[in-house]
C-alpha cells in the first residue's frame, strides 16, 4: 500500500482489489503522469501508440479509469469511451469524429458534460486530435467569389484518434517498439502472456455460461440427414391412379425444343465442315492461321446452300482482302452478311438473316398519328413561305420515288447450271478441269508452320542488310603526298 500511495494522481479507493487473484494487472507498479499540455495532445506530439480496433481501446479506457489515474474520471467517462469505440468502426485509422451536441443526446447529458469527459480521455492520453473543428464556414472557403447564400453554411468537424498509454502497454505485459503515435507492439512479456492466456479462458467461460443459460430453439425442422424416411405410398390408397408410368407413355408427347443456341448440326455433319473448311484455309493465304472451328462456322451458309470447298475459296478469292483480318471467322460471317444484301452474293432464302430496315415515312401521310398534323403545318408554311414550301414538296416527291423504287421486288439471276438456283453467281462456278489447271500451274500452298517461318528468315534478312548499312567504320585521313 506504501507504493501505491507513492504514485502520483492516485486514487485508492477507486483502485481495484489485486490481492485476491495473481493474474490482474498491478497497478500499484507503474506510474502516470496526466497530459494537461494541450501541445502534447495533438497526434504528432503524443507519447500514446495509435489504436484501430474498438475493444484495445476499450480495454486501455476501463485500465486508465479503474486505476483512479484521473480523479474526476469515472462511470460517466467509460460511457463516453463506449461511443468512440462504436464510432472507430468507421475508420480503418481509427478515427472518429466528436460532435457534442448528437454525443449529449445520445448520452442524456448536457454539453459541457460531454467537453469535461472527452477533456478527462485526453489527459489520460486515451485519445488525441487529429484535426480541430471550426465554425467557419467551408462552402464559402470551397465557392469563393461565386458563394450565395443558397448554398448554406457547413463547418468542419473535431476528428479524434484512439490511442493507448504506456503504462498500459506496461501494465498488460506487451513489448513496444518505437515512440509515440507510430510506436507498435512486437511481443508479450511472460507476464503478459499470462494474462492474455486467463482473459481468453475468463471470456470462454462466459460464452460457455451464456449458451447455457439461453434456452434451446426445437422449433425448427431437422436436417436432411437425420430425418426419418418415410414408406412410399401408391395413389390407389386415396382412389387414385395407380399405375402411373402408363399414364406417362400414354400422354401425347410434347413437341421438342430446340435448346437455346444449338443450330440442329450433328457431330458428323460439323466434322464434314470442318474438313472443307480446312481446305479454303489451304487455299486462301488470309485465313491461315485462324481456328478450323470457327472459320467453320462463319462459312456454315454456304455449307447450306451445296458449295464445296473449291467454290468457297474461289469466292473468296473475288475479296480482295488486302491484310490479315484480326478475327478470320467474324469477318467472314459478317461480310457474308453484307454481300447476300447488298446483293453482291446470291444465296437461297433463310440462311442469313436480313438487315433490320426501319419503316420509312414522309410524316405527311394518314399512316401514322401525326399525320394530318403534319399536312395541316405543310398547308400553313406554304401560305406563308412560298418559295420554301416549293422547295420542300419537290424534296418529298424526290424521297417518295427513292422509296418506291427501292420497295420494288429483286430480280434474281439464276445460272444454267447451278445445282441450288440463286445461290451464286455465273462468273463463279469452275469446273473441276479448270481447277485442277489452276493448281498444276500455280505454286505449292504452303502450310501455316511454313508461312510464319519464311517470314520471320524475311524479317531476319531484312533487319541484317539494314544493320549492315548502318554501322560505319572509322579510317584516319590519308597522310599528305609529298611534292
Amino acid at each position: 500500500m506504501h507504493d501505491l500511495l507513492a504514485c502520483r494522481h492516485i486514487n485508492p479507493a477507486a483502485c481495484p482489489d489485486v490481492s485476491k487473484t495473481a493474474l490482474v494487472a498491478d497497478t500499484s507498479r507503474h506510474t502516470f503522469d496526466l497530459v494537461c499540455d494541450s501541445d502534447a495532445q495533438e497526434i504528432g506530439t503524443t507519447a500514446s501508440r495509435r489504436l484501430r480496433r474498438g475493444a484495445d481501446f476499450l480495454a486501455a479506457a476501463r485500465f486508465m479509469i479503474g486505476s483512479g489515474f484521473h480523479p474526476k474520471a469515472g462511470r460517466t467517462t467509460l460511457r463516453l469511451a463506449e461511443v468512440f469505440a462504436e464510432r472507430m468502426a468507421r475508420s480503418s485509422e481509427g478515427h472518429f469524429p466528436f460532435a457534442a451536441e448528437a454525443t449529449a443526446r445520445e448520452l442524456g447529458l448536457k454539453r459541457r458534460a460531454v467537453f469535461n469527459h472527452a477533456r478527462y480521455l485526453r489527459e489520460l492520453g486515451l485519445i488525441a486530435y487529429v484535426e480541430h473543428g471550426s465554425k467557419r464556414n467551408v462552402l464559402r472557403t470551397r465557392y469563393g467569389s461565386a458563394w450565395t447564400s443558397e448554398h448554406g453554411y457547413r463547418g468542419t468537424a473535431t476528428l479524434f484518434a484512439a490511442v493507448a498509454p504506456r503504462v498500459w502497454d506496461e501494465a498488460m505485459g506487451r513489448r513496444i517498439e518505437g515512440e509515440g503515435y507510430t510506436a507498435r507492439q512486437i511481443g508479450v512479456t511472460d507476464a503478459g502472456r499470462e494474462l492474455a492466456v486467463a482473459g481468453a479462458v475468463e471470456k470462454q467461460r462466459e460464452r460457455q455460461g451464456l449458451q447455457q443459460t439461453e434456452p434451446v430453439d426445437n422449433s425448427g425442422q431437422c436436417t436432411p440427414s437425420v430425418v426419418v424416411p418415410q414408406p412410399r405410398t401408391s395413389g390407389a390408397v386415396d382412389g387414385g391412379i395407380k399405375d402411373r408410368t402408363r399414364e406417362r407413355a400414354c400422354r401425347e408427347k410434347s413437341p421438342k425444343h430446340r435448346a437455346k443456341g444449338a443450330t440442329g448440326w450433328s457431330a458428323a455433319r460439323t466434322a464434314a465442315a470442318m474438313q472443307e473448311a480446312r481446305w479454303v484455309q489451304l487455299h486462301t493465304w488470309w485465313t491461315q492461321g485462324s481456328c478450323v472451328r470457327q472459320l467453320a462456322y462463319g462459312l456454315r451458309p454456304f455449307f447450306e446452300a451445296g458449295w464445296t470447298w473449291e467454290e468457297i475459296a474461289r469466292e473468296l478469292a473475288r475479296w480482295t482482302v488486302p491484310l490479315r483480318p484480326r478475327h478470320v471467322a467474324s469477318y467472314v460471317a459478317s461480310e457474308i452478311r453484307r454481300r447476300v444484301n447488298t446483293g453482291a452474293l446470291f444465296l437461297p432464302d433463310g440462311l442469313v438473316a436480313p438487315y433490320r430496315q426501319p419503316e420509312t415515312s414522309t410524316w405527311d401521310d394518314g399512316a401514322t398519328p401525326h399525320g394530318p398534323r403534319y399536312a395541316a403545318m405543310q398547308a400553313w408554311k406554304a401560305s406563308t413561305f412560298r418559295p420554301a414550301a416549293a422547295r420542300a414538296a419537290a424534296a418529298f416527291e424526290e424521297i417518295r420515288r427513292v422509296l418506291a423504287r427501292h420497295t420494288e421486288p429483286r430480280r434474281t439471276p439464276t445460272g444454267s447450271e447451278c445445282h441450288v438456283p440463286g445461290a451464286h453467281p455465273e462468273n463463279v462456278r469452275l469446273t473441276r478441269e479448270e481447277i485442277e489447271a489452276l493448281l498444276e500451274h500455280s505454286h505449292p500452298v504452303v502450310a501455316c508452320e511454313t508461312l510464319w517461318a519464311q517470314a520471320e528468315e524475311a524479317a531476319e534478312y531484312r533487319i541484317e542488310a539494314q544493320n549492315r548499312r548502318s554501322t560505319w567504320e572509322y579510317l584516319p585521313p590519308a597522310p599528305p603526298e609529298p611534292h
